[in-house]
Parts: structure tokens; C-alpha cells; sequence
């Protein structure tokens, strides 16, 4: 990578937030897995896919968010439209509108920075057989909104298509504009139809699943972070939950999807903790008369139980880490630094190795002692919180902390 991408990674890893660019550095021991997705992807592409959505378990710090965009890395350059979701208050599983919104928001063309579905409308509206095959689509298999929607914009001559490039994009239009918007845009009235109902909108993640391969890409990956936020939330939303993941699973729904998941390792005892979940929550919404609901639950709370947790990284793993971490930071800012990965990982690791340090954390420790190694030309010195006598290195001295929320390695300088 240039000295631009390289800071921008580091900077990244420095602050703990995940990135393409930081992924590439932090997929080492994660090979196995990220094999097996790419063969997944592959085999979906090719019209043979052996599962459409797979789920990944760690714990808090371990690696979950960036297998996730080395997963987006891989998939971008298999030519997938790549879309990337975090659950939270904002993006509730269980309000597919907010959901949808949120993915075309972070939705990625192959090639393209912007985020956003415009790259994907402009080449479809570049080739006439794809916007008629869009519009059967549209008008044969969803809601009527949809296919009234798409043939404004697709085939519209006259009017402003900002109002129906809002309601693709999740802001979805009201009669009084949508008629107002096909007026203008089509010369003639809009046709009578039934109100769009809220158990329709998933429709709209099926008009991207088509139009992903109508425009020549290879699918959509749809990639999902902090699940175990389901878990916070009541029961009827926790089911609503498990039925759109239900849904993104299901080949019939979205046959050019694949979805990846990822869930801390503690979700499962979270819910056993209240209730045994895939036996209680159906019963409570039988009760009830959600009878289709009900039937969402056990399958997903399996998948969620039994996922495969992310393999810890093993020493010569965490070394290779921290190499490729110390070429970066080379790159980032011009200068070469002392100390290889095993170098990084003595100094760094073996002195913490019967405490419970994540890799988040690890990682975090690494990039502020090539920080100052790199400011002052010494090797910083390592103080491990509640032990009497510092760690032992080469220089003496005591400034500088470690940044807040990760306090258990402080006391360096350089």
C-alpha cells in the first residue's frame, strides 16, 4: 500500500476501529475461514452455492469486525456489491426499513469509494435488456410501489428523479409524492394499487439482489457486525430479528445473496441466562397467534449457538501480525523501524502472556511503541499495571498513556 493508505491503516488500528486496510494486516491465522468463505462466494457466483449465510463467534476484541472486512476485501475483488451493517439502536434487526436504509447507505460498487446504489442504477440504465429485465422483475415478482418506482426513474424523461432515488435508497415516498414524482417524470398518471404494506418492504432487499446481477456483478455480500445486540431487546423484536436473518438465508427469497454474521462468543449463555430461547420464545409467540414468527426462532438460535468460534492467534501468528504492522507504520511515515514482529511480540507479548489481553488491545500497545520509538529513537519502555517492578527494557522513564478504556499496558515514553 502507498504511505496514504498505510497511515490511514495505522491511524485506524491506533483508535481500534476497524478497516479494509487494517484487515489486510490482521487476517493472518484466519486463513482457514476466510478460505472457506471465498469458496462460498465462489460457488455462489457460479450458481451452485452450498449456504447463504454464515455466522462467526469471538469474544469481545478477538478479531470479529476485522475478519469481517478482510471478508468485504475478498468479496470486492471477486466483483460483489458489498454492503456492511453494525446492529445497534439505530439499525434494529428487527426494523427491515431501517435495515434496508442503513445498507444502501453503506453499500460499495466494486471499484467505487462513494457508497451508495447510484453506481449500480447508472449501469443498469446503460444497458436497455437490464432495465427491461428489471421492470418484469419488479412489476411480476414485488409490490407495484417498486416497479412504478424503478420505471420513473429507469425510463422517465421529463421530471426530477431525486425523490425516487430516495425512496430506492430507503426514504420510502408517500403516495401524494410518488404520484407527483411519476407524473412528472412519466407524462401520465400513476395506476391505481393496493398501499404498500410494512411485511412488504423486505421486497426492496430482493429488487437489490436482482439488480446486483443485472448490472454484471458477481452477488451481494451483505455483512453484519454485533448481532449479540439482539439480545438487548424484547422478545417479539428478538423474533422479528431472527426472521430477517431467517430471510437472508433463505436462496428462494434472495437467491444472489450471502451474508455473513458476527456474534460474541457470549450471546448464547446472555440468553440462557433469561430463557432457554429456541423452546420459550416460540411458545410465548404461539400464544399469540405468530405462528410464522414462532417458526423463525430455533433455526437461527441454532446457527447462532453452534457458530464456529474464530481460532485464538498463536504466537508465531501475533508475530507475523506485528511485522506487518511495523512495515505499515515504515510506510505510513517514513522511516524504518528497529525491531522485526518477533522482536514486537517479546517486548510486547511474552511480558503480559498470563494476563487476559485481547488482541484488540495487543494491537493498540504495538502502534503506540512504534509511536515513540519513532519519536524519540529509544525503545519505550513497558509498565504493566498492578505489578510493583516495571518489565524490564532498554530505556528508563515514564511518559505518555496508553489510550482510554485500554489501561491494562501503560506507563511508556521513549
Amino acid at each position: 500500500m502507498d504511505s496514504s493508505a498505510a497511515r490511514t491503516a495505522v491511524e485506524h488500528l491506533r483508535a481500534g476501529v476497524p478497516s479494509a486496510g487494517a484487515a489486510q494486516m490482521l487476517s493472518v491465522g484466519r486463513r482457514r475461514i476466510l478460505g472457506e468463505i471465498e469458496g462460498e462466494l465462489l460457488a455462489l457466483q457460479a450458481g451452485r452455492p452450498s449456504r447463504h449465510l454464515r455466522i462467526i463467534a469471538a469474544n469481545y476484541g478477538e478479531g470479529k469486525s476485522h475478519t469481517l472486512n478482510a471478508v468485504r476485501a475478498i468479496a470486492a475483488h471477486e466483483h460483489f456489491l458489498v454492503s456492511q451493517i453494525t446492529v445497534s439502536r439505530e439499525t434494529p434487526l428487527d426494523r427491515v426499513d431501517r435495515v434496508y436504509r442503513k445498507l444502501v447507505s453503506r453499500t460499495y460498487y466494486p471499484g467505487v469509494e462513494r457508497p451508495g446504489i447510484d453506481p449500480l442504477l447508472h449501469e443498469i440504465s446503460e444497458r436497455p435488456e437490464a432495465v427491461q429485465r428489471l421492470l418484469r422483475f419488479a412489476q411480476t415478482k414485488l409490490h407495484p410501489k417498486i416497479g412504478h418506482v424503478l420505471e420513473a426513474r429507469l425510463e422517465g424523461k421529463r421530471g426530477d428523479i431525486e425523490p425516487l432515488d430516495g425512496d430506492l435508497s430507503g426514504y420510502l415516498l408517500p403516495m401524494p409524492a410518488l404520484r407527483r414524482a411519476y407524473d412528472d417524470n412519466m407524462g401520465r398518471r400513476l395506476p391505481k394499487m393496493d398501499r404498500f404494506p410494512l411485511d412488504q418492504r423486505f421486497d426492496y432487499l430482493r429488487l437489490i439482489d436482482e439488480m446486483a446481477v443485472l448490472a454484471g456483478l458477481a452477488g451481494w455480500l451483505i455483512l453484519i457486525d454485533e448481532v449479540e445486540m439482539i439480545g438487548r431487546i424484547g422478545r417479539r423484536a428478538r423474533a422479528l430479528s431472527y426472521a430477517l436473518l431467517r430471510d437472508l438465508s433463505d436462496p428462494a427469497r434472495l437467491p444472489h445473496t450471502y451474508s455473513v454474521a458476527a456474534v460474541a462468543a457470549s450471546f448464547q449463555a446472555d440468553l440462557t441466562d433469561r430463557l432457554d430461547e429456541a423452546e420459550q420464545l416460540p411458545l410465548w409467540l404461539r400464544e399469540r397467534g405468530q405462528d410464522e414468527l414462532a417458526d423463525a426462532v430455533p433455526g437461527i438460535v441454532g446457527l447462532l449457538a453452534g457458530a464456529p468460534h474464530l481460532p485464538p492467534l498463536s504466537e508465531a501468528d501475533l508475530a507475523e501480525v506485528f511485522d506487518g504492522i511495523a512495515q505499515a507504520h515504515a510506510v505510513a511515515y517514513g522511516w524504518s523501524p528497529p525491531l522485526t514482529g518477533s522482536d514486537l511480540l517479546q517486548r510486547i507479548r511474552v511480558p503480559l502472556r498470563e494476563r487476559d489481553i485481547k488482541v484488540r488491545q495487543l494491537v493498540r500497545a504495538v502502534v503506540h511503541f512504534l509511536d515513540l520509538t519513532m519519536r524519540y529513537g529509544d525503545l519505550p519502555q513497558l509498565r504493566v499495571h498492578g505489578l510493583e517492578e516495571p518489565v524490564p527494557a532498554p530505556s528508563e522513564a515514564d511518559d505518555g498513556e496508553f489510550p482510554e478504556g485500554d489501561d491494562v499496558v501503560r506507563g511508556w515514553s521513549g
